[in-house]
């Protein structure tokens, strides 16, 4: 999958596009926030020279075909509120993975879902995927919510021992299906 030129999407309230360096201060925002990864496996970052190298890190992903990264900008404020991305691109299986999140300021007000929704579209249209899965901790009901409002089902849970933390993960596994 070539995402060569980059794929920027345009929603209503959202662009969604290729991360920069130019966003290191919103991203470091967001990735500075604990609450942003209450139910991920994450350290957060320490100081914005780590969010570059997150940064660095995805769009160095993009450019071997191995991911596909978005920053979420809502317009209005040019703001970067958050990512979504598809990942673990399986060709074989015509499959991938989703991974998203927002800065709790802009959460509950359904931006998620448009990112998600118009992610979806691309993957299936775009990319040609057949399935797209989501894995979510099992306590995070608004992510569960979001995925069960775009018509995912859960197929499976599983355990995920964390990296970064002692803690083990239960993960709701979502699959949805091409058309």
């Amino acid at each position: 999958m070539n995402f060569t030129p980059f794929p920027t999407i345009e929603t209503e309230h959202l662009l969604l596009r290729r991360i920069t360096l130019d966003d290191t201060n919103d991203m470091f925002e967001m990735r500075k926030d604990p609450s942003m990864y209450e139910y991920l496996d994450t350290k957060v970052d320490k100081n914005p020279g780590e969010t570059k190298a997150y940064i660095s890190k995805m769009n160095h992903g993009i450019d071997e075909e191995k991911w596909i990264i978005w920053a979420i900008e809502h317009i209005q404020s040019n703001k970067v509120i958050g990512t979504i991305c598809i990942w673990n691109l399986n060709e074989e299986e015509e499959s991938g993975e989703l991974g998203y999140g927002i800065i709790p300021d802009y959460q509950g007000q359904g931006l998620m879902k448009e990112s998600l929704v118009s992610v979806i579209e691309y993957g299936f249209e775009v990319m040609k995927l057949k399935v797209l899965e989501a894995y979510t901790e099992e306590n995070n009901e608004k992510s569960i919510n979001l995925l069960e409002t775009c018509e995912f089902v859960e197929v499976n849970r599983v355990d995920e021992a964390g990296d970064s933390t002692n803690r083990v993960y239960r993960m709701v596994v979502f699959r949805l299906l091409a058309e």
